[in-house]
């Protein structure tokens, strides 16, 4: 008889919803359709805590893994043999699977939805691994083994696999609220970002530059970024936001130890400006507190005071490494680190201020005229949608935005 393969997949917060458990499946049902389009499968169906994607193509496994890690609320994944819950096929189909296998230890992992069937978990453990052992002499070790046979009992049916591959587990994407990220070229935005994905928090992404007077690498840079997300969140909506102008003016007006505060206080009021249009309701940042001059807890404190919109700082308590590695695995490092000139960094004074007084703060502010000059930002902002294929990495033409007037 020839063996039905299938993935069996197990969520990750999911599991603790109430009532609304139902629709956060369906989401996470629907955003796994998408990821896996291009790769066959004839159904996916979601039962008892579990999802099974059926008819799949086994010799395309490691396509199929990669995209399921990329997966928000995905906790783990395994490919897997359907053939009926008989310990006997069961304890065949467990050696056959491993035969090609190079271990020196191993162990044996059972699940058991169906509670009828006669051998508890435990019971099929131990039978199961004593066949393996009479076969292939190696012992059981049940912390740290080399082989992990998974074994699952759902509706008198038994899927066995061997390991696993594990994501990120959170919420799926699209079941959270809208909110806005600042995004940079650099490191920490970027992964400020995807912890937000990780909760189900459907993002729109501003960024701000300064061409001219800079390159319009960190324009290239974040576009590539989001390319990236893209493999979680699949649609990337981005605007594009001038700041030069703003920045001129505030430099010609303002103290330059100000600068980056004053510059930071205008980037998150377009930013409000551009979630009240959409209906986000809160704003995302990269800040870490202590890294950098502007990212004190008094600069952090002056910059949230120029909005009313909540700023949501993911990294606030982060170590840099931390941050690193996160962006290493999630494959935006490599483009962070490429140079670029930022729209802030560029202009940074030799000693800028690293505890603002909130009331000096706003006096300067209060006497530069900003309002035209955000007005003129916004109307000449451009957007982009920026989609993920997994095969051409398709990215939708800018165009210019239509905003509603800006109101301060």
């Amino acid at each position: 008889m020839q063996n039905s393969y299938c993935i069996l997949v197990h969520y990750h917060e999911i599991s603790i919803k109430g009532g609304n458990r139902a629709w956060f499946e369906k989401t996470f049902q629907r955003n796994l359709k998408k990821h896996i389009s291009d790769l066959p499968y004839t159904s996916i169906n979601t039962a008892n805590a579990r999802v099974f994607v059926f008819g799949i193509d086994e010799l395309r496994w490691d396509e199929y893994a990669e995209r399921l890690k990329c997966v928000m609320g995905l906790m783990n994944a395994t490919l897997m043999t359907q053939i009926p819950a008989e310990i006997e096929k069961i304890r065949e189909l467990s050696a056959e699977l491993i035969k090609d296998e190079n271990f020196s230890s191993f162990r044996v992992s059972a699940k058991r939805q169906y509670k009828n069937y006669p051998l508890t978990s435990t019971e099929i453990n131990i039978d199961v691994g004593a066949h393996i052992q009479s076969i292939y002499k190696k012992p059981v070790k049940l912390k740290g083994a080399d082989l992990n046979i998974i074994i699952e009992i759902v509706k008198g049916m038994a899927y066995v696999g061997v390991d696993k591959i594990v994501g990120y587990g959170g919420l799926p994407v699209g079941t959270g609220e809208k909110a806005v990220s600042l995004l940079s070229s650099g490191i920490d935005s970027p992964v400020s970002s995807f912890e937000m994905l990780k909760r189900g928090v459907n993002l729109v992404y501003v960024h701000f530059h300064s061409a001219p007077a800079t390159s319009r690498q960190s324009l290239r840079n974040v576009e590539e970024l989001l390319l990236t997300l893209a493999k979680y969140q699949l649609r990337c909506e981005l605007y594009h936001i001038p700041l030069l102008e703003i920045q001129q003016k505030i430099m010609a007006e303002a103290p330059n130890k100000f600068w980056v505060l004053l510059f930071r206080r205008a980037m998150v009021r377009l930013a409000e400006h551009i979630a009240d249009s959409i209906g986000a309701v809160a704003l995302i940042t990269g800040e870490n507190i202590g890294q950098v001059a502007s990212q004190t807890l008094s600069n952090i404190r002056a910059t949230s005071d120029a909005v009313e919109i909540p700023i949501i700082r993911p990294l606030a308590g982060h170590n840099k490494e931390d941050i690193i590695n996160r962006a290493i695995k999630i494959g935006t490092y490599e483009t962070s680190i490429e140079p670029y000139q930022d729209c802030c960094s560029f202009f940074v004074p030799k000693h800028p201020e690293t505890k603002a007084n909130l009331e000096e703060i706003r006096q300067i502010e209060a006497k530069i005229e900003l309002e035209p000059l955000l007005q003129f930002a916004i109307e000449n902002s451009e957007k982009q949608i920026i989609k993920f294929d997994p095969t051409t990495k398709v990215k939708i033409k800018s165009t210019k935005i239509q905003t509603k007037k800006l109101v301060l």
